[in-house]
């Protein structure tokens, strides 16, 4: 009888281990609790690969279906953490990147984001070396300040409609290469594709695109221009589309790619491409063995 009891447990526990699951957790970093939604694949495999979301900058903390990477995921067989941002003097969520209504903030979001990230590696058996990070606009420009202070725990980043602080610019050397692709409207009124020198916008002054891509192009060291391709868009009726721009060649493989989608607004921009799709064909260049 305990022979057989024993079988259904273990049963139980192996059907449970390959069901696609959500798992919303917080650990204690540096202080304050904090707290990420975890998306485990049916079929997840011990070192699978690790997807952080970023989420932008909100009056609460959006659902993981705002993103489009969970059906890429389940596919693919890698997890997604999505780490949610803290309230600010607003009471908006987000993550510091030196925003005006964020002084008040503890001021090492990037750390916290390795540690948060070290942790679900541990605790979900995943890869400690296949980690990737995105975000949407707030969630992008902290993977900027990420790449300027010289994280090594995410082995490329891509940004969605994020922009670079100019005080990250001025402050930081950016003292390691890594790979960076950015997805931007030129429509965008909020993280304005042109920058915001002047900050009329009141998030900061910050960088044009051009600008902000251009020292990452630089940095890698990226010896190629690839042609520029266009493409249309998911809705080719909204009249957007998509110029592709990918430099190539850079120290250790590094590669910048930046998606121009001309026309469209500050958003995800699913409705004109398969943006999770997109995010993951990128990520996937630089999956290491282990």
């Amino acid at each position: 009888m305990k022979q057989i009891l024993l079988s259904l447990v273990l049963a139980v526990a192996s059907l449970t281990a390959f069901c696609q699951q959500y798992i919303t957790d917080s650990l204690m970093v540096n202080g304050q609790m904090r707290t990420y939604t975890m998306f485990l694949p049916e079929g997840l495999q011990k070192d699978a690969p690790l997807v952080v979301c970023m989420h932008g900058y909100s009056k609460k903390v959006p659902k993981p279906s705002r993103f489009d990477i969970d059906p890429v995921a389940a596919r693919e067989k890698f997890a997604v953490c999505y780490i949610h941002g803290l309230p600010d003097s607003t009471g908006r969520y987000g993550y510091y990147v030196g925003y005006p209504s964020q002084a008040t903030m503890q001021k090492h979001e990037t750390s916290d984001i390795c540690t948060i990230t070290r942790a679900v590696q541990e605790r979900f058996h995943l890869s400690k070396v296949n980690a990737f990070a995105t975000g949407m606009s707030n969630g992008g420009d902290v993977c900027y300040l990420m790449a300027y202070e010289g994280q090594t725990t995410f082995r490329a980043l891509a940004p969605v409609a994020g922009i670079t602080m100019n005080w990250i610019y001025q402050k930081y050397q950016a003292p390691h290469p890594v790979s960076i692709y950015e997805i931007h409207g030129t429509a965008d009124k909020t993280s304005s594709y042109y920058g915001d020198m002047e900050n009329k916008g009141g998030w900061g002054a910050y960088l044009p695109l051009d600008i902000s891509i251009g020292y990452w192009v630089a940095r890698n060291r990226c010896t190629t221009i690839e042609p520029t391709d266009t493409i249309a868009g998911k809705n080719p009726a909204n009249g957007h589309y998509i110029v592709r721009h990918r430099y190539t060649g850079g120290i250790g493989g590094t590669e910048v790619w930046v998606d121009e989608v001309v026309g469209a607004p500050h958003s995800w921009h699913a409705k004109d491409m398969d943006t999770g799709e997109a995010i993951w064909a990128f990520f996937r260049r630089f999956l290491k063995k282990e």
